[in-house]
């Protein structure tokens, strides 16, 4: 199964924060899948996981199923609306 599929719709804000995560030095990969998140960010040789929403945006089912896993797991795994939720997710990782 690929990570990546055709025509996957995006939250208009995800460009201004990709620009944002890579202007502070992030690696940013674009994912896509069922549940999966939209994001898979490398910061200080760690691996996050972002799923990206519009401001009023919220998480779909098989998102929060991934999400409780990822925590289970111990996986950091956010839901970033915001410049200020991509920083704080970033301030976050040691």
């Amino acid at each position: 199964m690929s990570l990546h599929r055709r025509n996957a719709k995006r939250d208009r804000n995800e460009r201004l924060l990709v620009e944002y995560l890579q202007k502070s030095g992030a690696v940013v990969h674009r994912i896509s899948g069922p549940g999966l998140p939209d994001l898979l960010v490398g910061y200080r040789k760690r691996w996050l996981l972002a799923e990206v929403k519009s401001p009023k945006g919220k998480l779909e089912t098989a998102q929060v199923l991934f999400h409780g896993a990822a925590k289970a797991l111990n996986l950091p795994c956010y839901v970033i609306y915001s410049v200020e939720d991509a920083a704080a997710m970033l301030k976050g990782s040691p």
